[in-house]
């Protein structure tokens, strides 16, 4: 590719046995409660990595849990501010206590006849209540009409609040926003029937849902004010969303090499002002090509030269750094 190439810099290195398999999660990445997250199963345990913000080191803290789930991949994790951890299962989402013991249980319809649809959970940036996506009641034939998504209050697992979600038998996912804004972007995967993305919002009257502008995919990376960046399924193109401004819209074969793709499911902020991406010859490739992108304009800025090839998962964490693996190897990088 014809773009100015920039090094890369290692900044620290930790071992996390699972990573490689968590960053293919949709929980294994997470934002919550402005710090970034790496949540690892290795050995039936449920591990949970907060991301330091001094550049010289990956974790800054560490908790772990028995996993409440025999194969550990029925389940989506997210940490608590106060050292918990919220778990939604296909029949209930719990609250563990830092020390393991259960603080409360909230049992649910199961998606009887929908296997590859999932759960997720995660705390409003207020922190009062549990957001939880779950299947919803069936109709008199016996079909969906829509799953839902409730707040449970945190201290004790009451229903403050439902509501009817667009989507049904869907995979979820939540991110917060990096500048805590009061809302929270829900992914829902529904195979070939599409995906839709929603901003989530508690309030006193309840739960209000609307469309994340128009985007459509349900691989995303936020920024501040409110950008969303949807990377498409196939890879096939980047959308940039914000309300109040027109879509920016870079199709792959306009800054990659023909047949290129978009890879990896995570287009994320550097910073402010640069988005990074990754690309390869294939959908399913191993290796990849990273680059940085204008975070506004989507246009290439240069390619990342690293000191060895650097698969296909970055995780960037929007303060000039990003994460790689290595095996059980996490990198953290910046450039110079």
């Amino acid at each position: 590719m014809m773009h100015p190439r920039v090094r890369a810099r290692l900044l620290a290195r930790e071992s996390l046995p699972g990573v490689a398999e968590a960053l293919g999660n949709l929980d294994g990445w997470l934002l919550r409660d402005g710090a970034h997250w790496l949540v690892t199963r290795h050995e039936g345990r449920i591990t949970t990595s907060r991301i330091g913000t001094d550049h010289s080191q990956v974790v800054a803290a560490q908790a772990a849990w028995n996993d409440p789930t025999p194969s550990g991949s029925d389940t989506y994790c997210s940490p608590l501010s106060d050292g918990a951890l919220a778990v939604s299962g296909r029949e209930a989402v719990i609250v563990q206590e830092r020390d393991g013991t259960l603080r409360w249980e909230h049992s649910h319809r199961d998606w009887r006849h929908a296997p590859g649809a999932g759960g997720a959970c995660t705390p409003d940036p207020a922190g009062r209540v549990l957001l939880a996506t779950m299947a919803g009641p069936l109709g008199d034939d016996g079909l969906s009409r829509g799953d839902i998504c409730r707040a449970l209050d945190l201290a004790t697992g009451e229903v403050l609040a439902e509501h009817v979600l667009p989507s049904f038998s869907a995979m979820y996912a939540f991110q917060q926003f990096p500048d805590a804004r009061p809302e929270v972007l829900l992914t829902a995967s529904m195979g070939q029937e599409g995906a839709h993305c929603l901003l989530v919002t508690h309030t006193a009257a309840g739960l209000d849902v609307r469309a994340a502008g128009t985007a459509e995919e349900p691989y995303v990376g936020l920024g501040t004010d409110g950008v969303v960046v949807s990377q498409d399924v196939g890879g096939g193109y980047l959308c940039r969303t914000q309300d109040g401004l027109d879509d920016v819209i870079v199709e792959a074969g306009e800054i990659l090499p023909e047949g290129w793709v978009f890879v990896g499911y995570s287009p994320g902020f550097v910073d402010e002002t640069r988005l990074l991406v990754v690309a390869a010859e294939e959908q399913w490739a191993e290796e990849g090509t990273h680059l940085l992108l204008d975070a506004h304009t989507l246009r290439p800025l240069a390619e990342l030269d690293y000191p060895h090839p650097p698969g296909v998962s970055a995780v960037p964490l929007g303060d000039g750094t990003w994460l790689t693996h290595d095996g059980e190897t996490v990198l953290r990088w910046a450039t110079d």
